[in-house]
C-alpha cells in the first residue's frame, strides 16, 4: 500500500514526493527451496527472488505441479524496466557475478533455468506497457507453436532515489503523494511497487481456467508534434477499435473499462476522450463504468498492465 518513502531518501531535501507504494519483505527469499546458495541469493536482483516464488505459486494455482512441467515448452515473458537493483548492489560489492544476477535479460532466463522450461524466455521494456507487451509476446508465441504455455509477469521495485528526482523534474509525479485519476485536481501519479505472475496456455492444455483472452494487440503512436512523451488519444482509439473489431465485439456493449488513469492532465484527457469516442458514441446499453487501481495502489510502472489481473 502507499506509505512514506525510506527516510534515507530525504524527500524534503531532494524535493521528491514523500509517499509511494511499497511491497513488504522484499529482502526475504527461500534460497534453499530454489537450490540457491545464500551468497548467490544475496547477489540476485530482488525482483528475481520475488518472481521465482510467485512463478511457483502461479503454476500451482493453475492446477499444475511445477515438476510436471520440467523440460516442456513453457515460455517466460517478463515486463520490467529500470535497473535500480544493479545500481544499488554495485555500490556494495565488486563480485563479477553481480552482472548475471541483475541484468534485465536474466529475470526471465533465471526462471526458465530454475523450472527447466524450454520455451522462449525474454524480457520486455516498453515503460508502462511492459507487462502487457510481455503478454502480447506470450500469446503470439503460443499461437505460432513456440510454446504450449507461458509464464507472464510484470515486476517493479523502487530502490533508487535518483529516479523520482528525474521524474519530478519532468512534472510526472504528484507532489502531495495522491493519484487523483480523472479528477480536475489531478497533479501526477504516485510511484508504486508490484509483482504479478500469471500462467496462460492453450485451452486444450488448461486445468484450471479463470478467464479467456479474446484478443490482444500492440501499436505505437508514431511521430507527434507534442513530443515522444505526450500520449495520443487518436492512437489509443485506433488500437481499441482494431482490438474489438477483430474479436467480434461491439464496444458499445462493454460495461466496464479498467483505464490506465495515471492522474496526469495530458494522459487522463487523451485517454478519457479515446474511451468516450470508442465506447460511448451511440451507447444504448447503460452506463460505462471506468476505474483505475492507481488511485488506491499507486502506479507500479512496468507492472501496471499486469496488475489489473488481480
Amino acid at each position: 500500500m502507499v506509505g512514506e518513502v525510506p527516510i534515507s531518501w530525504n524527500a524534503s531535501l531532494n524535493k521528491i514526493p514523500s509517499r509511494m507504494g511499497r511491497l513488504g519483505e522484499v529482502d526475504k527469499f527461500d534460497a534453499e527451496y530454489f537450490q540457491t546458495s545464500p551468497s548467490a541469493a544475496h547477489l540476485m536482483d530482488p525482483r528475481l527472488r520475488i518472481l521465482l516464488e510467485h512463478t511457483h505459486e502461479a503454476i500451482m494455482d493453475a492446477g499444475f505441479n511445477p515438476t510436471s512441467l520440467r523440460g516442456s515448452k513453457v515460455g517466460v515473458f517478463v515486463g520490467t524496466m529500470c535497473e535500480d537493483s544493479r545500481i544499488l548492489l554495485k555500490s556494495t560489492t565488486d563480485d563479477p557475478n553481480l552482472l548475471f544476477g541483475t541484468f534485465l535479460s536474466m529475470l526471465p532466463n533465471q526462471i526458465s533455468f530454475a523450472f527447466d522450461f524450454h520455451g522462449p524466455s525474454l524480457a520486455t521494456d516498453t515503460a508502462c506497457s511492459s507487462s502487457l507487451v510481455a503478454l502480447n509476446e506470450a500469446i503470439l508465441n503460443i499461437r505460432c507453436g513456440n510454446c504450449d504455455a507461458a509464464i507472464v509477469a510484470g515486476v517493479h521495485l523502487n530502490l533508487d532515489s535518483d529516479f523520482p528526482k528525474r521524474y519530478t523534474g519532468l512534472g510526472m509525479l504528484s507532489a502531495d503523494g495522491k493519484c487523483k485519476t480523472f479528477d480536475v485536481s489531478a497533479n501526477g501519479y504516485v510511484r508504486s511497487e508490484a509483482a504479478v505472475v500469471v500462467f496462460i496456455c492453450k485451452e486444450s492444455f488448461a486445468r484450471r481456467s479463470y478467464a479467456k483472452i479474446l484478443n490482444e494487440k500492440v501499436s505505437s503512436d508514431g511521430g507527434k508534434d507534442q513530443g515522444i512523451l505526450f500520449p495520443s488519444g487518436l492512437a489509443q482509439e485506433r488500437l481499441l477499435r482494431e482490438v474489438y473489431t477483430e474479436a467480434g465485439i461491439d464496444p458499445e456493449n462493454i460495461s466496464y473499462i479498467e483505464a490506465h488513469g495515471t492522474g496526469t492532465l495530458a494522459g487522463d484527457t487523451q485517454e478519457i476522450n479515446a474511451i468516450d469516442r470508442t465506447f460511448c458514441t451511440n451507447r444504448q446499453s447503460g452506463p460505462l463504468l471506468i476505474g483505475s487501481f492507481k488511485s488506491n495502489m499507486g502506479h507500479p510502472e512496468p507492472a501496471s498492465g499486469k496488475f489489473v489481473f488481480r
